[in-house]
Parts: structure tokens; C-alpha cells; sequence
């Protein structure tokens, strides 16, 4: 699987075993995680829980934590689950393409790896690796919204929208609902409607006719028709 690894500022290589705790509040993915990280002779698996409420409870400081956003309780409310790591403590994260998180918030936090339930064993222990040697992961399904993010924050950038936000943005300036939308793409509705949330926020627009509006003016969709 291709990945993007950026250097970030290396961290001390500590001789010996690294430590990783796991925070999932699903039996199976802490299960699957587990025996994954098993594969690794240089790792050992200080911790599994279920919430980083219990990680901060049990007191132990592991070198990574990872992170199952999916997790129901991989958090506070209203708290970045990041926000709780032990002190000195980096975090690789298991998220959704369609929800990738704030990059800059996130990599603050300690965030040092992005990745996908649908990582194998190979790439999380890559991962592992890289965050070890004070890099930065990013799984390829998520390189192109969180890329996007990072261009829109950037001096005299703009809110950038990812290919399949701009494949949504033309389905909906032809006047398909959300149904017909996920149907074309292969997605959820659910996917559907978090993408028109989302390009609506990034092109400021409250309603079909300003989301075509601003759309034809960044050049997202031909005066004549989007397709």
C-alpha cells in the first residue's frame, strides 16, 4: 500500500523494547491490533482498553497509543481523544476517509500516524516504525483530504475540495438527491450527505443555488453544466 512519510523531527530511539497501548472499545479490532503488533519482536503491548479515559486511569505511559476513532468512547465528550495522551506519549489513529480529522489539531495533540481499519499488518507496523523514528504516516486513503486540509490552511490557499467532494459537488448541481447520489458512487447515503456537509462548509454555501454558484466561480463546474 503506498503511504506519504514525512520527516518531523526525530525522537530518541530509546534502546529496548517499545511500549503501545491500544484504546478500542471493540473486542475485535483490540483483538486484531494485538495480534498484528504480535508480529513485531521489537514491540511489546503494555496496554489494552477501552476508552483513553481507562488508558489515563491504569497510569502507564507507552511510547504510542493507538487509537480506534471509531470507538464510541475513544474519547470526552467535546474532547480530542489526543488530548489525553500520557505525557510523552505519541498516537497513531484508526479513522474514516469520509471523517479524517483536523490535521493541525491533530498533529499538535501528538498525532503521528493516520491510518484505516482496512490497514494490513505490514503498514501498521510501518507505521509503528515511522513514528518510532519521529516521522509522519498517512495511509493513502487519507493523503488527499488531509492534503486538502493543509492546502486550504496555507498562505493564499483556498478550500480545496478532494476528488470524490467534487464528483458529489456535480451530482448535486444536476439535482440528484442523496439516494441516487450514493447509488452512482457506491457509497452510503450516510458518506453522501457528510461530503455535501463538508463542501458546503469549505465553499461557504447554505444552499443549492450559492453551492453552484461558488463552484462555477472556483472552477469546480463548467458554466454549462457540470458534466
Amino acid at each position: 500500500m503506498t503511504v506519504t512519510e514525512l520527516p518531523i523531527g526525530a525522537r530518541p530511539d530509546a534502546d529496548g523494547q517499545l511500549m503501545i497501548a491500544v484504546v478500542s472499545d471493540s473486542p475485535l479490532a483490540r483483538t486484531g491490533l494485538t495480534q498484528f503488533l504480535a508480529l513485531d519482536p521489537t514491540v511489546t503491548l503494555e496496554s489494552t482498553v477501552d476508552s483513553m479515559g481507562a488508558l489515563r486511569q491504569s497510569g502507564v505511559r507507552p511510547d504510542i497509543v493507538i487509537i480506534d476513532l471509531h470507538a464510541r468512547h475513544a474519547g470526552e465528550p467535546g474532547v480530542p481523544p489526543w488530548s489525553l495522551l500520557p505525557p510523552g506519549s505519541a498516537a497513531i489513529v484508526l479513522c474514516r476517509p469520509e471523517e479524517p480529522l483536523e490535521l493541525r489539531a491533530a498533529l499538535h495533540g501528538g498525532v503521528r500516524a493516520f491510518l484505516t481499519r482496512d490497514a494490513d499488518a505490514p503498514e501498521l507496523l510501518n507505521a509503528v516504525q515511522t513514528v518510532r523514528a519521529g516521522g509522519l504516516h498517512v495511509t493513502a486513503e487519507l493523503v488527499e483530504p488531509l492534503m486538502g486540509q493543509a492546502l486550504a490552511g496555507a498562505p493564499g490557499g483556498r478550500q480545496s475540495l478532494a476528488s470524490r467532494e467534487v464528483e458529489t459537488l456535480q451530482w448535486v448541481a444536476e439535482g440528484l438527491t442523496h439516494g441516487q447520489i450514493s447509488r452512482r458512487m457506491g457509497l452510503t447515503e450516510a458518506t453522501v450527505s457528510t461530503y455535501v456537509k463538508r463542501i458546503r462548509t469549505k465553499l461557504n454555501a447554505g444552499n443549492k443555488a450559492e453551492l453552484t454558484r461558488r463552484a462555477i466561480e472556483l472552477g469546480y463546474l463548467r458554466p454549462h453544466g457540470p458534466r
